[in-house]
């Protein structure tokens, strides 16, 4: 490993370090990984506060982050400022609720405008959310309904182009993979009836597997659509603290999250179909990793855990 790490370097550390950093056949590209901070909120809490959170992350070596929807009452221009003192770049944002039936901002012209806003100050192109709250109801998960609302993802990218953004991204959960009567995902409802000029997938791995579905199959056919990943482990357990969503492949088999590289994802297979790693940003994310009782560990160990893991992927042919 160390003598292929380039004539200028051959024989050295630090020349190992550089091309695993690059990505050079093995582990992704440190400047690609990221955390979701929603996996830390245990740690901006406490007494560590934002910046203690955020010591840890860069420490781990994370250099992309995405918002939870929180700006931490700070204004853009503030929080940026806090995030680029640890040479972290916010990459991204979740805008609206998480979930409910609250409405979604993106409902209204003078909501989207704002996003908007947000999105330029913070410096991210695509603009987008994890939360189907006031589109579909969760008891309400139908084909007719999927259409209904990739029509608003098209409306909502559109609009996003217009305003000077790329376009708009949709986060998955299990839920999305119920399957519409026919054996088909409904999730591929939203793939195959958006624009792809337009509309755009932040793609949770971890929720993909625990659907039951393949989470490499849609790396493979998607991944120019794909330019956010959520990575997430997942560990089956029959007395895991959760269960897979209704009317999935596994819908009611219990499991539980875990660090990224401790749970039964292969990943260096389910991400072996990339083409371009550097057209991609990999956010780790851990739901309870802040629940002690769940994750001893605790959320710091999580996000070194999940660093270290992908920088040292090892590279598979697709």
């Amino acid at each position: 490993m160390l003598a292929s790490a380039g004539p200028a370097s051959a024989g050295t550390l630090e020349g190992a370090v550089a091309s695993r950093r690059r990505g050079n056949g093995f582990g992704i590209p440190e400047e690609s990984i990221g955390m979701q901070i929603f996996t830390m909120r245990s740690l901006v809490s406490s007494t560590l506060g934002l910046e203690g959170a955020l010591e840890i992350a860069a420490d781990a070596g994370v250099k992309q982050a995405e918002l939870a929807g929180s700006f931490y009452d700070r204004s853009p221009a503030e929080l940026q400022q806090i995030f680029r003192s640890f040479d972290i770049k916010i990459a991204s944002n979740h805008f609206g609720p998480r979930g409910g039936s609250e409405v979604l901002p993106w409902a209204t012209p003078e909501g989207r405008s704002e996003i908007y806003r947000d999105a330029e100050a913070l410096g991210f192109p695509l603009v987008g959310t994890g939360s189907l709250g006031g589109i579909i109801a969760p008891d309400n998960h139908t084909r007719d309904e999927y259409l209904r609302a990739a029509e608003l993802f098209n409306q909502w990218g559109r609009d996003a182009k217009r305003n000077g953004m790329a376009g708009f991204f949709f986060h998955n959960h299990d839920s999305e993979f119920a399957l519409d009567g026919q054996g088909t995902p409904l999730f591929d409802i939203f793939i195959e009836n958006t624009d792809p000029e337009y509309v755009f997938f932040e793609l949770d791995l971890g929720w993909v597997a625990v659907s039951g579905q393949d989470p490499k199959k849609y790396v493979q056919r998607y991944q120019s659509r794909i330019p956010y990943f959520h990575v997430k482990d997942v560990k089956w357990d029959p007395a895991g603290n959760r269960s897979a969503a209704a009317g999935t492949v596994n819908a009611g088999r219990s499991f539980r999250f875990t660090d990224v590289g401790k749970g039964d994802i292969d990943w260096a297979d389910v991400l072996s179909p990339i083409r371009n790693w550097g057209k991609h940003r990999f956010f780790l994310e851990h739901d309870d990793a802040g629940d002690l009782a769940l994750n001893p560990a605790g959320s710091a160990n999580t996000i070194w855990r999940g660093c270290s893991h992908l920088q040292e992927l090892p590279r598979r042919r697709r």
